[in-house]
């Protein structure tokens, strides 16, 4: 299966990556965390809400680094390694058995591709309402989303993906990467 295949290189380890991933991991970590989201937004607290704003926030690393040379897109590809690693020891953490583990990261690995195409779609598209309306079946997918906190949340993803493009390759090569307060963009 493609999907498989692509997952596979997640299961092991890039030593020579590794500081800058933890890095760049750490930051998206942090910033998918930022308390704003949860308590002023509304998404919801929970796994798939927090798992839905590391997916944002990864994605938006992503797609920068997709548009470098082929070692940012390697890059790329570990950070996304990265990131399902970390998934993998979360899930065992919360006690999934070992057969449960790989047909739940090929679920959140589709989940991934799926949210970063329609955030890619809309945000090439320039079309604000697509880009709602993805963050709204995504983002708020178990509960019924507060209009302006859907609003607010596609204004900020938009501005994090100029914020992005605006930053250097070199900088993110070296673990570096910041975003815009969300708070900001209301």
């Amino acid at each position: 299966m493609v999907l498989e295949r692509l997952l596979a290189p997640f299961r092991s380890s890039n030593d020579r990556h590794k500081p800058v991933l933890d890095a760049l991991y750490g930051t998206i970590m942090a910033q998918s965390r930022d308390p704003y989201f949860y308590t002023e937004l509304k998404v919801p607290d929970t796994v798939d809400g927090r798992f839905d704003l590391l997916v944002m926030h990864c994605y938006l690393v992503v797609a920068r680094l997709r548009d470098g040379d082929a070692s940012d897109q390697e890059l790329s590809q570990h950070l996304f390694d990265h990131m399902f690693r970390d998934m993998d020891h979360a899930l065992r953490e919360l006690g999934v058995g070992d057969m449960g583990i790989g047909k739940r990261i090929q679920k959140m690995a589709s989940k991934f591709y799926g949210r970063g195409e329609a955030y890619d779609d809309a945000l090439g598209a320039g079309d604000d309402g697509a880009l709602r309306d993805a963050i709204g079946r995504n983002v708020f997918a178990a509960t019924e989303p507060p209009e302006p906190a859907v609003t607010h949340l596609a204004a900020y993803l938009k501005t994090a993906k100029a914020h992005m493009t605006g930053q250097s390759l070199n900088d993110i090569r070296a673990g570096r990467v910041s975003f815009p307060r969300a708070r900001d963009h209301g």
